[in-house]
C-alpha cells in the first residue's frame, strides 16, 4: 500500500499538525513560539492516536518542551476562538470538495458527559438524560454530509451553551455552511429538533427537511399514507399553529433485530422531500451515519480531566480533523479497489501511522512503556 510510505506518511501528519498549530496560534490568549506550538501539536495527535491524555502522551517522549509548557497552551485557549478556528479550516476543506455542490445535512448534538463544577459560567454545562451516571454534558453541534457518494466529512461544529434554542442551533450551523460555499438541499434532523420555530425557519429559507414526529401523533393504518398535520406550541407566552405535511410509513420487521416481530410506525414532518413515502424513510435513516461519526469520534478523541470547555472542544475538533483526513484518505486510496476491501484502511490503522510519525520524530521512552507494560 501507498500509505506505508514514509513520504506519505509524514505528509499526513504535517496537514494534521498544520491544522492543529493554526487553531492553537489563533485561539489562545497569548502568542506562542512556533516550536512550542508544533511540540503541542505532536502531543495531541500521538494522544489521540494512542488513546491516552495529553500528559501521558508528553511523559513518553524523549524530545520536545516540557509538560508545564505544552499545558500552558492549552489553558490559554477561548472556547469561542477554538469554535471559529475550527470551523475556518473545516471550510477549506469544504471548499475545495463540495463548493457550490447540492448537498443533503445532518445536524445532531453530541453530549460529551462531563462530572464536576463549571469551569467559569454555569452555561458551559448542558443538561439531558442520564448517561454514563450524570445528566451534565458539554454539548457540541454538528453539521454532517450524508450520502454524498460516501463522503462523509463534517463541515461545521458549535459549542452549545446552556438555554440555546434548536433554532439558534439550526441557524448557527446553516449560517456556517453557506460559508463553506455549498448548497444546502435537505436538512435530517432528530426530534429533538421537533417544533414550530425550526420548522418556520427551514420553510422561510426554502429548505427541505425530515424530523420524526414526537410520540404516535398519527393513526396506524394498515399501510402508509400521507397528511396534513397541525402543530400546536407557545412562542412568546402566545399560542402559535403550524400546517405541515406529515407521513406514516409502515415498516414489517422480521425478527432479524431485537427479536421483534410485526409492523412499526415510523412517524415524519416533510418539506420539498420528493420521494416515495418508503424512500423517505430509508432517506432518513441514513442520518445515523452522525451517530457513527460520534463513536469514531470519541475512538479517537485524546482524554483529560480538564474543566475547561476549550480544551475539551479542541480535543473534539482535533478528534473531527483526523477523522475527516482518514476519510478523504480512504476514499482516495481505495478507489479502484473492489468494496470488500475498503475496511483494510481502518480508522485505528490510520491513527497508528501518525502515532509512528510522532514516535520517529520525538523518540520513545522505552524504558517507561516497559515498566508500565
Amino acid at each position: 500500500m501507498m500509505l506505508q510510505k514514509p513520504n506519505n506518511e509524514k505528509r499526513l501528519f504535517f496537514v494534521v499538525a498544520r491544522d492543529l498549530m493554526a487553531i492553537l496560534n489563533n485561539a489562545s490568549i497569548l502568542k506562542r513560539k512556533r516550536k512550542l506550538l508544533a511540540d503541542a501539536a505532536a502531543v495531541t495527535i500521538k494522544a489521540a492516536s494512542a488513546r491516552t491524555s495529553i500528559h501521558g502522551a508528553r511523559k513518553r517522549m524523549r524530545k520536545g518542551k516540557s509538560r508545564r509548557q505544552i499545558a500552558r497552551v492549552f489553558e490559554g485557549l477561548d472556547v469561542e476562538k477554538v469554535a471559529k478556528e475550527t470551523n475556518l479550516i473545516l471550510r477549506i476543506g469544504a471548499r475545495k470538495k463540495f463548493h457550490r455542490q447540492m448537498l443533503s445535512i445532518a445536524i445532531d448534538i453530541h453530549a460529551i458527559p462531563y462530572h464536576g463544577c463549571h469551569f467559569r459560567s454555569k452555561e458551559e454545562i448542558g443538561r439531558g438524560k442520564q448517561k454514563e451516571g450524570t445528566t451534565r454534558f458539554h454539548m457540541i453541534a454538528t453539521a454532517y454530509i450524508v450520502g454524498k457518494r460516501k463522503k462523509r466529512f463534517t463541515l461545521a461544529i458549535m459549542f452549545v451553551r446552556l438555554g440555546t434554542t434548536m433554532r439558534v442551533i439550526v441557524q448557527t450551523l446553516l449560517s456556517l455552511l453557506f460559508k463553506c460555499g455549498v448548497r444546502v438541499d435537505q436538512i435530517l434532523l432528530d426530534k429533538g429538533f421537533y417544533s414550530i420555530e425550526v420548522v418556520r425557519l427551514l420553510m422561510r429559507l426554502n429548505i427541505g427537511f425530515i424530523i420524526p414526529m414526537r410520540g404516535k401523533r398519527l393513526k396506524k393504518q394498515r399501510g402508509s399514507y400521507q397528511t396534513t398535520y397541525c402543530m400546536k406550541s407557545v412562542i412568546g407566552g402566545k399560542p402559535a399553529v403550524q400546517m405541515v405535511n406529515a407521513i406514516s410509513v409502515i415498516k414489517y420487521n422480521r425478527g432479524k433485530r431485537f427479536g421483534q416481530h410485526g409492523a412499526m410506525q415510523l412517524c415524519f414532518i416533510v418539506y420539498k422531500v420528493h420521494l416515495s413515502l418508503r424512500q423517505i424513510a430509508e432517506r432518513y435513516r441514513k442520518r445515523f451515519g452522525i451517530e457513527s461519526s460520534y463513536k469514531l469520534n470519541k475512538a479517537i478523541r485524546p482524554r483529560t480531566s480538564s474543566r475547561n470547555p476549550a480544551i475539551r472542544l479542541f480535543l473534539f475538533g482535533a478528534a473531527m480533523l483526523i477523522q475527516n483526513l482518514w476519510v478523504e484518505v480512504k476514499l482516495l486510496f481505495c478507489r479502484n479497489v473492489p468494496k470488500a476491501s475498503e475496511l483494510m484502511i481502518t480508522l485505528r490503522d490510520f491513527a497508528d501511522v501518525l502515532l509512528q510519525v510522532v514516535r520517529r520524530q520525538y523518540g520513545e521512552n522505552l524504558e517507561l512503556c516497559s515498566a508500565i507494560d
